[in-house]
């Protein structure tokens, strides 16, 4: 059975307000400016600024008026004022149906993305009694089509989605409506979103929920090895599935102990205080989410601890790509919203506030890094789970939560990690998903200053991979020698396809692969390697003809068609995005160029396999395992590379044997001379050493 509708949520500029004159043309023209003169200033990062609360109605009018008369002296000035004074018409068909519906017992609440004046309008166009509430993004924080948006407008008329009907003359808007359970309708006019209305019954009465008596909730807390656990004694984080809204679960906290300061920020969180200065952050899913998978439970979705998925990163696919730029902008806004927040709360002397708004900034960050670096949907709409985040953004949103952020230095110190993820996750989301967004970090930057002491850096930047270490480059070529037959092979190809070529190889590490195929032949060799430690121990090798270039995959500092052939040894499905680094390789090979994927398939089980998983199980037992990217991705590069009508020709260069022994195995974890070691400390590596020598122990007769 449809539940009655309750409650009418409209847009305001284009629905309730009209904009006849198409003031910004008309100004620019009729002071003598080009026609989108007015517009392209106006409706810039500064109106995004205006849009989120950062900057009032006024400040941005005055940039405006600062800018055109800068650029256009006393005609731009003009023009500005000629813009700004026009407020549009409220369109009364519109606000009658609106009072009628309130008179019939239905609640009104606006949803626009506006400015600090939009209250000011409604007195202007006598027109505030239509709405019971307003949803204003300058004072809410966020703008459509982004849910938290939505979620804060049914959080003000104390309403599901099911119950609510949305009308928006944005079709962008209507979608996202749609997507989040309100009945939508895209906006004409009065009359038809009338008869849409009449459609759904809405001359129902309200109907009264039944209050919920329920005990003060517990939570679950994140273990050890998630992003946000934590050991501090003053800090802590809940993961709780409840139907309570923040503001719901603030009241009944409140309740359970007076001495409990609670207050809600954002759709899904909460920070409370206790009388011990105690401060924790709940998170909040949906009834039917489990919140020990949000948590970071190992065991919360699967019935092993030992599960591990090879295939859990799959690349990311140009429709994955499209869907996730607009997550990923509206979570980057969130951010620098909540980074301006956090500096006014600073300056204003308010330190929960400050330490709620650094928890947002967190939030939102871990949100966009386990998309980012998962490439899958999170099992429910806005959950975060950051069990296999990359060790230095874990441990970077480790280290901010253990600074106490109620004292000004240790709420810097809880925010300088968090900013070098920032810089990182920017970089991810303009390479990966081509989201740029248009949040003008530069002010916020500045914004910043008086905390930190300068303005911070927030250059869009790749840092380098924590697990390929000096330590690890040192000891990389002694575990991995290449079989004579292997070596041998390599340099009869390399002597015979790669003659007189240019040469691209991809993820060069130390050179154990170059030093084969550069010796003889090519023209010119392009040794691309992401790992400054893997690159300053290639340069020191001096290969002959080598050029070292110190590069991520994704973003080739090559030309376009200036190779002839690209090499890549097992190091595709190690990047960001296998599918991009493939296009970037397409790009830089001429016409009749070939990317060539050297790849070694052992024939039967490895008999050492079980000293190697004696290790993780051990060195891992209180957090989550490494994943493994598998070679499983081969297969999907093939699929993508024969799409963009480049097949795949298969040839066997060489075939022979090569066992490691026992000793050698134990030797090589010793060593640490695999990548996901370096994430552990020394005790957890010792665990991990006896655990494989247990296991490689010869059984007592």
């Amino acid at each position: 059975m449809n539940e009655p509708v309750r409650g009418l949520l409209v847009d305001i500029d284009g629905v309730v307000r009209l904009w006849p004159r198409s003031s910004a043309i008309r100004a620019a023209l009729a002071c003598g400016l080009p026609e989108n003169a007015v517009r392209d200033i106006a409706y810039d990062g500064g109106f995004d600024l205006a849009h989120h609360g950062v900057w009032t109605h006024e400040q941005w009018a005055d940039q405006v008026r600062t800018r055109l008369t800068e650029e256009f002296g006393e005609a731009g000035r003009r023009a500005s004022e000629a813009w700004a004074a026009d407020r549009g018409d409220a369109d009364p068909a519109m606000a009658g149906l609106l009072r009628r519906a309130r008179a019939a017992g239905l609640v009104t609440c606006a949803l626009t993305n506006n400015t600090t004046a939009v209250h000011g309008d409604l007195e202007l166009h006598q027109i505030t009694d239509v709405f019971e509430h307003v949803a204003n993004s300058a004072e809410i924080h966020m703008t459509k089509p982004a849910p938290g948006a939505y979620a804060t407008a049914l959080s003000m008329m104390d309403l599901p989605a099911s119950q609510v009907v949305f009308t928006d003359d944005s079709r962008t808007n209507v979608t996202a409506a749609l997507h989040l359970g309100l009945h939508a309708h895209h906006y004409t006019s009065a009359a038809q979103f009338e008869t849409f209305l009449n459609g759904l019954g809405i001359v129902l009465p309200p109907v009264t929920a039944p209050a919920r008596t329920q005990a003060a909730p517990t939570g679950t807390a994140p273990p050890a090895g998630h992003a946000e656990a934590d050991g501090h004694t003053t800090v802590s984080t809940r993961h709780l599935a409840t139907g309570l809204p923040p503001a719901g679960l603030a009241a009944r906290l409140a309740s359970k102990d007076p001495t409990t300061t609670a207050i809600p920020f954002g759709p899904d969180a909460l920070a409370t205080v206790s009388a011990t200065g105690r401060l924790t952050t709940w998170r909040l899913m949906p009834h039917n989410a489990d919140p020990r998978a949000a948590a970071g439970h190992l065991d919360a979705r699967s019935g092993s601890a030992d599960v591990v998925d090879a295939e859990h990163l799959p690349p990311w696919l140009p429709g994955t790509r499209a869907a996730a730029a607009p997550r990923a902008a509206d979570l980057l806004h969130h951010t620098g919203w909540a980074l301006h927040q956090l500096a006014a709360a600073t300056e204003s002397g308010d330190p929960l506030a400050a330490a709620t708004h650094l928890d947002t900034v967190r939030h939102s960050l871990t949100a966009l890094a386990t998309m980012v670096f998962r490439h899958q949907q999170a099992p429910w709409p806005g959950a975060t789970a950051s069990r296999y985040l990359p060790p230095a953004v874990r441990e970077a949103l480790t280290a901010s939560l253990r600074a106490d952020p109620t004292a000004k230095a240790g709420l810097a110190a809880g925010l300088l990690p968090l900013l070098g993820v920032l810089r990182h996750l920017l970089h991810l989301t303009r390479l990966v998903l081509g989201a740029t967004g248009s949040w003008p970090w530069p002010h916020t930057a500045a914004a910043l200053a008086p905390l930190l002491g300068a303005p911070p850096d927030l250059t869009p930047q790749a840092p380098d991979d924590p697990l390929y270490t000096p330590a690890l480059a040192a000891v990389y070529d002694r575990h991995r020698p290449l079989a004579p037959a292997m070596a041998d092979a390599l340099r009869t190809w390399a002597a015979t396809d790669l003659a007189g070529c240019a040469v691209v190889e991809l993820g060069a590490g130390t050179g154990r692969i170059t030093r084969q195929l550069a010796a003889d032949g090519p023209a010119a060799y392009w040794a691309v390697e992401p790992s400054a430690a893997m690159a300053t121990r290639l340069k020191d090798a001096r290969l002959p003809g080598v050029r070292i270039v110190h590069a991520d995959a994704l973003t080739l500092p090559l030309p376009g068609r200036s190779a002839d052939l690209v090499v890549e040894h097992e190091a595709l499905q190690f990047t960001d995005d296998p599918l991009l680094a493939a296009d970037e390789a397409l790009r830089v090979l001429r016409p009749g160029g070939r990317l060539v994927r050297l790849l070694l398939h052992p024939d039967g089980p490895n008999p050492l396999a079980g000293i190697d998983a004696a290790y993780r199980r051990a060195a891992f037992a209180d957090g989550p395992r490494p994943l493994f990217h598998g070679k499983g991705t081969d297969r999907r590069v093939t699929d993508h590379l024969a799409a963009l009508g480049r097949p795949t020709r298969i040839r066997t260069l060489a075939e022979f044997t090569q066992h490691r022994t026992a000793e050698q195995a134990l030797d090589a974890l010793a060593d640490r001379a695999w990548p996901y070691q370096h994430q552990l400390t020394g005790p957890r590596h010792q665990h991990g050493m006896a655990a494989a020598r247990r296991t490689a122990a010869p059984p007592h007769p």
